[in-house]
């Protein structure tokens, strides 16, 4: 019988590490198609959860996502996924005027909306961030500050302070050497 041990992020089953898998969604996009999981089948992408009113965070962590999609605008493999945690207010052209604000190539950077109960479960269950309404009069909510580096196995493989340019860097650097990997698996 195998030996599993949970360490929260990933499970030791006879002594090989077994990195959680990243479930499978069916969200909207900003150009408003639809979007799966198997849309990134072959990709490594950056994931975060933002909300395009946010006068916080969301600004900084969209600035230093911009860094990522300049740094691999050339590169097809690698996408970067941004889930709204405010589905009821971010419609399709809500999410087009907030990627247009940030220069996001809609064939780079998905901006995705959907079912609330879906999102909050995607970012609990699959992402294991935060995501919840504040408790509060004002309408805001609880979110990550927090870039998840997902490789091509859609395996969570690094997470970093979005609002740090010196951890996007690192970021950067990180993907960098996934797509390495990734051209010696083809070799």
């Amino acid at each position: 019988m195998p030996v599993v041990e949970d360490t929260g992020e990933a499970m030791v089953r006879n002594g090989d590490t077994v990195f959680h898998q990243v479930p499978d969604f069916k969200l909207t996009s900003q150009t408003g198609s639809s979007v799966t999981q198997s849309d990134l089948d072959g990709k490594i992408y950056v994931a975060n959860f933002f909300f395009a009113s946010c006068t916080d965070i969301c600004k900084e962590m969209s600035a230093n996502l911009l860094e990522v999609q300049e740094a691999f605008a050339q590169e097809p493999a690698v996408k970067i996924v941004s889930y709204s945690v405010d589905p009821e207010r971010d419609s399709v052209e809500v999410l087009q005027a907030y990627a247009k604000t940030y220069g996001a190539d809609a064939n780079k950077w998905l901006f995705l909306t959907g079912p609330k109960e879906q999102i909050y479960h995607l970012a609990r269950e699959g992402y294991k961030l935060p995501a919840m309404p504040a408790p509060s009069l004002i309408p805001d909510f609880i979110h990550s500050d927090k870039f998840l580096l997902i490789d091509e196995q859609k395996h969570v493989r690094g997470i970093y302070n979005g609002t740090d340019p010196d951890e996007a860097e690192r970021l950067i650097t990180e993907i960098k050497i996934l797509l390495q990997e990734r051209k010696k698996d083809v070799n």
